[in-house]
C-alpha cells in the first residue's frame, strides 16, 4: 500500500477517499483501492440525512430535571496530559489548574449539595409511591423553582420534596393522596399541608383538586369489577358538570360513587369496608353518598341505599 501511495503521490493524484458504503480506501484519480474493509473508529454513522440525523446521532445520556448535575457532569483530570495521552503544553498548565479547581468549587457549593440530597430522597419517594418517570421529572422542576426563589429557607429538604412530589401529582391526574405522600415521607400531614400551600402561593401553581381520578385506584383496591368502575366514573362526570365538587373531598366523592354503583350491579361492599380502604370515615361516605344519589338515579336500577 505505501508503494501505491507513493506512486499516486509522484503523479500529483490527490488525497485518497474513503466509501463509507463498501469500507473501501480508493485514490480519487486512479481509482486503485488501497484498503479494503477498514475499521470504522467513529463513535457514530458518518453522514446524516435530514430524517436520519435525531435518530442517529450520539451526544451522550439524556439530560434529566431530576440529578442534581442534569446528567452534565464534567471531569478533569489532576494528571496534566489530554485526551490522546499527550502531556499539557507548560503555558498551559496554568490555564488547566485555574478550570480544575472552579469545577471542583462549582460541585462543593450550598446549592449543589441541596440538590444532590434532595434527589436522593426524591428517588426513594418515587420509588414507594410508585410514580412514573414524567411525575418525578415534575417533581424536580418544581423543587428546582423552589431552591432558585429560596422557597426551602426555613424548611426540611424531605418535608419541601414531599409538597413538591405531591403537587406534581396533581398537576398531572397521578392518584397519589396527601395521606399517601405523607406516610412515606414520615412527617405529619399537617406539617405537608402547610409545606405544600406554601409552595403553590409562592411558586403560583395551578393545581385543580378534581383533575386526578382516583377511580382506578380505589376499584382495585376494592377488586370490583369493570362495569362498576365504569359507572362510578359517570356518576363523578356529572357531578363535575354541575360543579358540586368543589370544596369536597375527591377521595370522598370517589368512594360514595363506587358505593352506590357496587350495590347496582349487585357487589355489596360495606362502607365500613371502604372507609377502611380509602382511610375515609363512614360519616363522610354517608354524606356523599347523599350528594350523589340525584346523579346516580338516572343509572341505578330500584334499590334500597343505606340511609
Amino acid at each position: 500500500m505505501k508503494q501505491i501511495l507513493e506512486y499516486c503521490f509522484k503523479n500529483k493524484h490527490t488525497s485518497p477517499i474513503t466509501d463509507i458504503n463498501t469500507g473501501e480506501v480508493c485514490c480519487s484519480d486512479c481509482g486503485i483501492v488501497l484498503k479494503e474493509k477498514i475499521v470504522d473508529q467513529t463513535n457514530g454513522p458518518g453522514t446524516f440525512t435530514n430524517e436520519d440525523y435525531l435518530k442517529n446521532v450520539r451526544n451522550g445520556p439524556p439530560s434529566k430535571i431530576a440529578m442534581s448535575n442534569m446528567s452534565k457532569s464534567s471531569v478533569i483530570s489532576k494528571k496534566n496530559i489530554d485526551a490522546v495521552g499527550k502531556r499539557i503544553l507548560s503555558d498551559n498548565k496554568a490555564h488547566f489548574s485555574r478550570m480544575r479547581l472552579w469545577d471542583s468549587r462549582s460541585k462543593n457549593s450550598s446549592k449543589e449539595r441541596n440538590l444532590m440530597r434532595a434527589f436522593t430522597v426524591l428517588d426513594a419517594y418515587a420509588s414507594k409511591l410508585s410514580i412514573p418517570e414524567n411525575g418525578k421529572e415534575h417533581a424536580a422542576y418544581i423543587y428546582r423553582k423552589a431552591v432558585s426563589k429560596d422557597i426551602i429557607r426555613g424548611s426540611s429538604i424531605p418535608s419541601m420534596m414531599a409538597a413538591s412530589v405531591y403537587a406534581a401529582c396533581k398537576q398531572l391526574g397521578i392518584p397519589r393522596s396527601m395521606d399517601d405522600t405523607s406516610k412515606v415521607a414520615d412527617i405529619s400531614k399537617k406539617k405537608l399541608s402547610r409545606t405544600y400551600k406554601r409552595l403553590v402561593k409562592n411558586l403560583e401553581l395551578k393545581v385543580s383538586s378534581f383533575n386526578t381520578d382516583y377511580v382506578s385506584k380505589i376499584s382495585n383496591t376494592l377488586a370490583v369489577s369493570e362495569k362498576t368502575a365504569r359507572l362510578a366514573a359517570k356518576i363523578i362526570y356529572d357531578l363535575k358538570k354541575e360543579n358540586l365538587h368543589v370544596g369536597k373531598n375527591p377521595i370522598g366523592i370517589t368512594a360514595a360513587s363506587l358505593y352506590l354503583s357496587a350495590i347496582n350491579y349487585d357487589e355489596h361492599i360495606s362502607m365500613q369496608k371502604i372507609s377502611k380502604k380509602t382511610n375515609i370515615s363512614t360519616v363522610t361516605i354517608r354524606k356523599m353518598t347523599r350528594l350523589l344519589r340525584p346523579f346516580a338515579a338516572k343509572y341505578l336500577k330500584s334499590i334500597d341505599i343505606e340511609a
